[in-house]
């Protein structure tokens, strides 16, 4: 589901995936990946058609963009690196009877730096992405746009039709398939030809 009806909390319009039999307890770093771009769609569509203005509207996908992306580092391994370790269960010294993990605290500096500088890499990698997927479409951007400007929300069998009219660049199966959370060998194609080196 899309819209662009506003929400509590301050978010303008939103991005809503609903929960399916083959939504579980696993996500897969692919599928992360993925999700990651789709949250980051209205952003980088708000780059595109306001010439690299941007504006508060994406507020709630951003958040739960970061989320997730902090929880795929810090949490569940999935940054080469970090490695394979829980950061929370690490600066407490250890999980605590009841199974969790106290939050980590001044301590440990050095760590959220690092764990800081991960997440804005794979964040602004994911942006990069979607910037490529709304350029490669377009038509599709404005047709939506004007749809969602008309009925202020898209989904289901609506939604599946834009969908189907997407064009997918190279950048989005390269990132979804990486295990990397940077596109840095990758960010000479992703920036505009007058920038390239």
């Amino acid at each position: 589901k899309l819209s662009i009806l506003p929400r509590s909390g301050g978010a303008l319009g939103f991005t809503y995936t609903p929960p399916t039999n083959e939504d579980r307890y696993l996500l897969f770093i692919d599928e992360l990946h993925g999700r990651l771009v789709t949250l980051l769609g209205g952003r980088a569509a708000e780059e595109v058609v306001y010439s690299g203005r941007v504006s508060t509207g994406a507020l709630d996908d951003i958040r739960r963009a970061t989320d997730m992306a902090y929880k795929a580092i810090a949490e569940y391994g999935l940054n080469q690196t970090i490695g394979p370790m829980s950061i929370s269960t690490l600066s407490s010294g250890g999980i605590d009877e009841s199974g969790g993990a106290a939050p980590w605290g001044k301590d440990q500096g050095h760590l959220v730096d690092v764990v800081q500088r991960e997440v804005q890499t794979l964040l602004q990698s994911a942006l990069a992405v979607a910037l490529c997927i709304i350029r490669a479409n377009p038509t599709v951007l404005e047709g939506l746009g004007a749809y969602l400007e008309e009925k202020e929300k898209v989904e289901g069998e609506e939604l599946q039709k834009w969908l189907k009219l997407v064009v997918a660049p190279t950048e989005l199966a390269l990132f979804i398939k990486s295990t990397q959370e940077s596109l840095f060998p990758l960010q000479e194609s992703l920036l505009p030809l007058e920038t390239r080196s």
